[in-house]
Formats: structure tokens, sequence, C-alpha cells
């Protein structure tokens, strides 16, 4: 009763605060964090035509979320289904537009916002056979309303932050009667698997993980050979997906120490939003590196120092040219990014403290020493310098993450076999 009572209040907020929602989306495009041409989205609607026959409804949130599940929609559709996916941020629709080209059978739009008129628009319109969530997507409204229309929900490469557990934990009831509206949940470890069951999930299956096994986007093949030919032999560090001016200071002060050792040393830095870029140049002038940014189209030249690739889609070539990666989001608290990319791509991989988010991940190649965990920028620009100075101790770092990965099970088809008895009890529209 409390749970439900709460939900009337949560969506009573929603209808009371709806006339500032065009004045925020307006506001969000001003930051170039919406597309004014999409916001028909954001509320519900859509000009394209539900597809004929099951239709798979994914919702992610950013774009390493619509990475980890593009293998997973592809088998689907291969299976005679139609894929909405949904996403959140500008960043991630503009990678899956060039996916999605090649596949007519999926489909992309903006989340819908959590209001209760949205979600019931959007699910009249969209008629999902099944609504998939992934990771963290906990949106009372989309839940509640496709367990109204008997939609089944699954919940997959599911995590939830300390942070989250506990709030969701200060309220069992309503916890309660969210998480037990999902027909399964397919947590990515076992204190994720304990935490769900704590806030009233049910039909647990632990250990699956999308992200294991999928390569990063790359490059044309045109423009990777520039890229190979602008470089041509120089050592590469890459800082990659990196947030904030933590972030930003240590890739730079690493290049100046590390550059002490390999003069010709080319730092390519990728900003988790492009937006970032200013940052970054800022910085690198603060230390007189000459830049060159390739939103703008230029290659390095063999006076660059610092290349700000602040582009969508290529992190994939800018691993497979690095001889030192450093992941981003693991100095400044974000919970890490992705390893499993750069170890696929034969990286010689350095993160931060915080992989909260990819825990499995590191514990996988920590166990195999094949990756090296700092605490500090010091520890940082210590493990650069000795792994830029020394060929072999690169090489065998690299080669060590690669072959960690190799009796790791394809987590796609793990899934697909969960989700197809769920699958095949559903009838098309």
């Amino acid at each position: 009763m409390i749970g439900s009572s709460l939900i009337r209040i949560y969506s009573l907020i929603w209808l009371i605060l709806s006339p500032l929602i065009p004045i925020l989306f307006l506001y969000r495009v001003f930051l170039k964090k919406e597309d004014i041409s999409r916001f028909k989205e954001k509320i519900g609607s859509s000009s394209t035509k539900r597809p004929i026959g099951k239709l798979i409804w994914i919702n992610a949130v950013s774009v390493g979320e619509v990475r980890s599940i593009l293998p997973l929609a592809e088998e689907l559709t291969a299976n005679n289904s139609s894929v909405l996916i949904t996403s959140v941020t500008m960043t991630s629709a503009n990678h899956i537009k060039r996916i999605i080209s090649k596949n007519k059978k999926i489909i992309h739009k903006f989340s819908p916002l959590d209001h209760p008129f949205c979600i019931n628009k959007f699910l009249k319109h969209w008629k999902p056979n099944i609504s998939i969530f992934v990771e963290s997507e906990i949106w009372p409204n989309m839940i509640l309303k496709s367990y109204e229309k008997k939609i089944p929900l699954a919940l997959i490469q599911a995590r939830i932050s300390k942070k989250t557990f506990v709030r969701w934990n200060c309220i069992p009831s309503l916890s309660n009667h969210i998480f037990n509206k999902f027909s399964m949940v397919i947590t990515q470890d076992q204190e994720s698997k304990n935490k769900f069951l704590e806030l009233g999930a049910t039909n647990i299956i632990n250990g699956i993980n999308l992200k294991n096994l999928s390569r990063a986007p790359r490059a044309s093949e045109k423009d990777e050979k520039d890229l190979i030919d602008a470089i041509h032999a120089r050592p590469v560090l890459l800082f990659a997906s990196i947030h904030d001016e933590i972030e930003e200071n240590a890739s730079i002060v690493s290049h100046c120490e590390a550059a002490k050792y390999k003069k010709d040393l080319l730092t390519i830095i990728i900003p988790r939003h492009p937006q970032k870029t200013s940052g970054i140049i800022s910085m690198s002038k603060n230390y007189n590196l000459n830049y060159k940014i390739r939103g703008s189209k230029t290659l390095p030249s063999h006076n660059t120092n610092i290349y700000i690739a602040n582009t969508i889609g290529e992190i994939g070539t800018f691993f497979s040219l690095s001889d030192v990666c450093f992941i981003g989001g693991s100095l400044s608290n974000k919970g890490g990014h992705n390893l499993i990319e750069p170890a696929l791509e034969k990286c010689s991989i350095i993160y931060g403290p915080d992989v909260t988010n990819h825990q499995s991940s590191s514990d996988i190649l920590l166990d195999a020493n094949a990756a090296i965990q700092i605490d500090n920028i010091e520890e940082l620009k210590k493990n650069i310098c000795n792994l830029i100075a020394n060929k072999t101790q690169r090489e065998q770092l690299s080669l060590a993450a690669y072959h960690a990965l190799q009796n790791i099970p394809n987590p796609t088809y793990k899934i697909l076999k969960i989700l197809n008895p769920i699958l095949k009890d559903t009838k098309g529209h």
C-alpha cells in the first residue's frame, strides 16, 4: 500500500511539473544535450510506424550501454523480431545512427520521460512484446505501466551503486513494489545479485555482462589508415573516456613526464563528452603543448603533442593504435569504463581506484596480472613512464590482457538462451 501510494505521489509531481518540461528541454538544447527536432520522442510520440510482428524494446542510457546491447539486438532481429532501442544521450543517438543504417529491423528513439502521460503514449504506439532494461535503468512509470499492460519485463547486466542501493533500501515497500515486477533480473556479479534480492527482485540470474567480449567501434578503413600513416612509428599514450579536470590534468602531466623518456610521444585524449574539449585545449596551452582536434578533421603532425579525439564511434581504432591506455572515470570517481574493449585490442591497461561499474572485469585482469590499478596521479605517472620506457613490459601486459579474456563465454548467446522462453510466449501485433 505504501509503495503504490508513493508511486501516485511521484506521478503527481510529474503532472505538476508538466509546464516546465518544454522550458527545461530548450535549456538542454542550448547546452547541446538535446536535439530540438526530436522533442516528440521525449514525450512518447513518434511519426515512425510500429513494425508488424514481434517488437522487443530495449531501454539503455548512454553510449556504453547502447554499444553493449547491439550484438544482442542483431541476434534478436535474426530471429524475425524487430528491436526498438531507446537511449537518453545525444552521444548514444549519434553512435547508433551509423549502426542501424545497416539493419532496418533496428529502430532508435530517445527514451520517453517517466511522466505517466508520456509512458502511456509511448506504450500505446509501440506495443512492445517485451521490455528490456539495461544496467541501472529503474524508471518507476516505465516499469509499472509495462507491467499493467502485461508486457514481460527483464533487467539485464544489472548493477546498482552503493548510494542508489541505500536510497532504494530506505523504503522497502517501494523497492519491492517496483523490483518484483521483473520477470527476470540478470546481474553482472554476486554483489549486485545480493542487492537486487534485498530490494525485492526475484528470478535472479548471476554473472552475465554483455560488455564482456564486445569490441569497440572503429573508424572507417580509410580514416584508420590515414591515422596510422600520420602517427607512423611514434609511441602512443591514450587517455580514454576522461571525465573532468582531475583526469584532464592527469593526462597532460603524464604526457609531460613520459615525454622525457620518448620525446616523440603522442598523447591521444578522448573526452567522455565532446563538449569537454575546451578544458583539454586550455590545459595544453598552459603546458605549451602543441595540440590538434580530430573533430576539426585534422590529423596529428610530427610535432603534435596532444591529439584530442572528440569524435564518436572511433574508440576501438584508438585502442588499437595505443601502446599504453588509461581508462577514464576511474580517477574521477565515476565508476570507470569498459576494460574489456581495450583488452581485446591488446592494450597495456592502467586505471584508477574506482571501477565499481566494471569490478568483475577488473578482477579478471588483475588476477591474471594483465592490468595495473593505481591510486593517484603520482602512481599513474610512474607506471606510464615505466611502460613507455619498457617495450617488453608493455607487450607482456597487453598480451596477458588479451589472453585473460579467452575463457569468458559469449554473453550474448547466454542471455538469448535465457530470454527465449519469454520471447516464444509473446505474440506479435
